[in-house]
């Protein structure tokens, strides 16, 4: 069972390919991430201010798919950097195969995991450890939201895992989770006593989280062929445009980031007159 997912000596015959990534979108799908945590926290400060559970609840998952979104069109545009043989994920049309349930799954996991680590973060009685497990969901999330995408692809090759670096990843981005989360709960208290608050820095914070994530993922993982040349079976799943597949999904997260934030901030603006009617009067 080991070694249906971890790379073992077993695996020594097979031919592993080499990984190149192309650096700009790299740095772009650092940029989505860090741009959907944005988005995402200040989505939960309307969590926090929300005057009724069922807004407060409509808030929480408009926040849980944000981020969710923001974590699946990351891992899709960190795929669009990496350069691999076209004959690995390609058959005569020349594109990536991928099972159009797990990818979809893959999705849900990590909108169902920011949900929950938002919901504790926006408790008022916040301790380290609820922080803690928040931490661990979401980062957990990211984990399962990756492993789930990588097993969606059909190639001419197998997928093993480095035991160590892929430990590295999980770790990783529970870790920095964590820290982002706390980060938040800070900003969140910030702004309720009207004092300058990390947002940004948060964002950036768990944006690194989910993309360290993802790329120490991959520097556990081994894509073994059993030779350097394309084999003639026919490959499984749906024939996608790997580059239309990547773009398509980074521009429905930009949609529903942009709808988002622009919900959260005409909220805040609308709980604002009032106070100021108030003050001026």
């Amino acid at each position: 069972m080991f070694s249906e997912f971890f790379l073992t000596e077993q695996h020594a015959q097979f031919y592993d390919v080499e990984q190149n990534y192309t650096l700009w979108l790299v740095l772009v799908s650092y940029a989505i991430a860090a741009f959907a945590a944005f988005v995402s926290f200040y989505v939960v400060e309307r969590v926090v201010a929300a005057p009724s559970k069922g807004l407060r609840l409509r808030w929480l998952a408009t926040g849980g798919v944000a981020m969710g979104a923001g974590i699946w069109s990351m891992h899709f545009s960190g795929m669009m950097a990496l350069k691999m043989p076209a004959w690995l994920c390609g058959n005569v049309d020349g594109n990536i195969h991928y099972d159009p349930t797990l990818t979809v799954v893959s999705a849900v996991f990590a909108m169902l995991a920011s949900g929950f680590a938002f919901y504790f973060v926006s408790k008022r009685s916040k301790s380290i450890g609820l922080l803690l497990v928040a931490g661990a969901i979401l980062g957990g999330g990211i984990g399962l939201m990756h492993y789930t995408g990588m097993a969606a692809m059909r190639m001419y090759a197998i997928i093993r895992y480095d035991p160590v670096w892929f430990s590295v990843s999980i770790l990783a981005a529970v870790v920095l989770a964590s820290y982002a989360l706390w980060q938040m709960a800070y900003t969140l208290e910030a702004r309720r006593q009207e004092r300058s608050n990390n947002r940004g820095v948060s964002a950036l914070i768990m944006g690194l989280a989910i993309t360290l994530m993802h790329y120490s993922g991959m520097a556990a993982t081994h894509f073994l062929a059993v030779s350097g040349e394309q084999p003639r079976e026919p490959l499984g799943g749906v024939a996608l445009d790997g580059t239309l597949v990547g773009v398509s999904i980074t521009g429905i997260a930009i949609v529903v980031l942009g709808m988002a934030l622009f919900a959260a901030n005409n909220e805040a603006q609308r709980q604002s007159q009032p106070l100021s009617a108030a003050q001026e009067s």
